[in-house]
């Protein structure tokens, strides 16, 4: 379970939340046409380092990457390449995590390649977005991670937009993936989660444009794509139930 409670361990947590934020930011600045998705990975590596932490996403499974980089109909696990171009009108979704004494955070961003994306996208883009501002809005009513949760589709209907199904986060903290899961359908969480103090967990709402609400695994055995090709667009972010309520330790 991702629990955080030690005051150390908070401290260790919003440290790895800002340096995770940091290069996020940075790396929004790079999604520019013409660069490669392999010069996004080696700023990443290079910050991180930088400021002394890990790749966690490197000890994944044999990734071996320190971030993700989808693309368009692409919604999550994109390893970066050299031979991945952005060109202008690109939907780029970058995901990312950092580690600070023992202690992790992860957050996504998804950038457009150009100076004014088609309605359709921006739509796209601000309904993925508002998903964890709405989270920490309503947290105060809500007990457990079953109702909280529910601002994922909710978010998606007011916005028009389909949530894939079958993704989301899950608890984080000492580990970079720990229970409980955090789906995107509440429907799926088959157990009562309280939102305990101490709770850590990484939200990520990941829609699309399309219909259909399934996903596929590119031949390259980690890309995921949309069922139907559609765009799709995903933010995430770490979130600590604190005392004060849920904070957004990656913003």
């Amino acid at each position: 379970m991702g629990l955080i409670k030690s005051h150390s361990d908070v401290r260790a947590l919003k440290e790895a939340g800002r340096i995770t934020q940091a290069v996020l930011d940075s790396l929004g600045d790079l999604c520019l046409p013409g660069a490669s998705t392999v010069e996004l990975e080696l700023t990443a590596n290079r910050l991180l380092a930088a400021n002394r932490s890990t790749a966690p996403f490197k000890n994944y499974e044999g990734f071996n990457h320190a971030i993700c980089v989808s693309i368009n109909e692409e919604i999550v696990n994109g390893p970066p390449s050299r031979e991945r171009i952005l060109q202008s009108g690109d939907l780029v979704s970058i995901a990312t995590a950092a580690e600070h004494r023992g202690i992790h955070a992860k957050a996504a961003r998804t950038f457009y390649i150009g100076d004014q994306p088609p309605e359709d996208v921006a739509r796209l883009l601000q309904g993925a977005a508002s998903v964890i501002p709405n989270a920490v809005s309503i947290a105060p009513n809500c007990d457990t991670l079953n109702a909280l949760l529910a601002v994922v589709p909710e978010t998606a209907r007011q916005f028009g937009l389909t949530v894939i199904a079958e993704l989301g986060g899950a608890g984080i903290g000492k580990k970079l993936h720990d229970a409980p899961p955090i789906p995107n359908d509440p429907a799926a969480l088959e157990t009562v989660v309280p939102l305990t103090p101490g709770l850590c967990f990484t939200l990520m709402p990941m829609f699309s444009l399309g219909a259909d609400s399934s996903s596929e695994t590119h031949e390259d055995g980690w890309t995921l794509l949309t069922g139907d090709r559609a765009l799709s667009a995903h933010f995430a972010d770490t979130l600590l139930v604190g005392p004060n309520g849920l904070e957004v330790i990656t913003a």
